[in-house]
């Protein structure tokens, strides 16, 4: 672990925040070291605790960017953060770790590992698990097991059943298993699935294209324009990632049947929100193509909290539309999805 140190960073534009930053080296039960960045108060008492889980292929940048972050509005606001990186993910794979061999790599040892080390910090105290996209399936899946040490979750868009909503996507995951099966060296394939060669590649000349407003294809992870273009370029550039190749298919497996269950089909994760019990709020953007609405209902019908909610971010009830990624970053995020999931942390503190 690294010394406490004060940090200077942006909140959004010009408004920037003070706070305390330390690196945890967590180690999971098979071995490997991975990263996590604590952000502290510097001038007031912490209000309360807050896990933040990237998703696929992601990494820290998905909650601070050098120019607008919830992770520092969530400070500015009394919060101590916890920004996690999943084995194979940003610091924890400059840090050595492997990328994961399945997707239940993930919910058998590095949730766990930094649920225990986040509980140790606090001295015992319940935080809140914020994830987006593929944290908050994650969610689902864990949420049950460590409800005793997890105050409330927020699942920013977290798929339930993948592909729904979207035909595109779900045609795009019924040729992906086809190739798998058609694939004639299945002992060679590739360990590691290049995100971010897709990010660079994307920034190189295609985002204009994806961020025109003209564009209807059912696959961008923002809204057309709801980004202005130099954060844009940070979060594709710093924030896509890499992943196993393994996980890559769990996807589309997953978005082909339908159905969320384990790798090896024996787990059935749709059984576990089911068991939930604490507060769990579901965000999600109107004009999300990637998980659309169809994509998380089941998840909120299911989840067995009394206290639930589901949030769709829309012109409707913010002049607005919404996607992907941009309910996190994006320019009206601050004034709109921002203050709304403050409030119901603070509510359930």
């Amino acid at each position: 672990m690294t010394t406490n140190r004060i940090t200077s960073a942006a909140v959004n534009g010009n408004q920037s925040i003070k706070y305390y930053r330390k690196i945890h080296e967590v180690t999971t039960e098979d071995g490997m070291n991975l990263i996590m960045i604590e952000k502290s108060p510097v001038r007031k008492k912490s209000n309360g605790y807050v896990m933040l889980v990237h998703g696929l292929g992601q990494n820290r940048y998905t909650w601070t960017l050098t120019k607008r972050s919830l992770e520092n509005y969530l400070i500015q606001n009394g919060f101590t953060t916890f920004n996690v990186e999943l084995r194979g993910h940003g610091l924890s794979r400059a840090n050595g770790s492997d990328h994961p061999e399945t997707y239940e790599t993930y919910l058998n040892y590095d949730i766990p590992a930094f649920i225990k080390a986040i509980s140790n910090i606090t001295g015992g105290k319940k935080f809140f698990y914020m994830g987006h996209s593929l944290g908050g399936s994650i969610a689902y899946c864990i949420g049950s097991i460590f409800q005793d040490k997890l105050a409330g979750i927020i699942s920013i868009s977290g798929p339930f059943n993948m592909a729904q909503g979207n035909r595109l996507l779900k045609s795009i995951a019924h040729i992906g298993v086809t190739l798998g099966k058609l694939y004639p060296f299945p002992k060679h394939q590739p360990d590691v699935f290049y995100i971010d060669y897709i990010g660079i590649l994307v920034s190189m000349g295609l985002v204009n294209l994806m961020d025109h407003r003209w564009n209807r294809i059912p696959l961008q992870i923002w809204y057309p324009e709801s980004i202005e273009e130099d954060i844009l370029h940070e979060r594709i550039t710093k924030g896509f990632d890499r992943t196993s190749f393994n996980v890559i298919k769990f996807f589309f497996k997953w978005g082909a049947k339908g159905k969320f269950c384990s790798s090896d089909g024996c787990i059935d994760f749709e059984d576990h929100i089911s068991q939930l019990r604490i507060p769990i709020l579901f965000v999600n953007g109107e004009q999300d193509f990637s998980v659309p609405v169809k994509a998380i209902q089941e998840a909120f019908d299911k989840a067995g909290s009394d206290d639930k909610i589901f949030k769709t971010f829309g012109m409707k009830n913010s002049g607005h539309h919404w996607g992907h990624c941009d309910l996190i970053c994006g320019k009206h995020a601050p004034e709109v999805t921002w203050p709304y999931m403050l409030d119901w942390l603070e509510e359930r503190i």
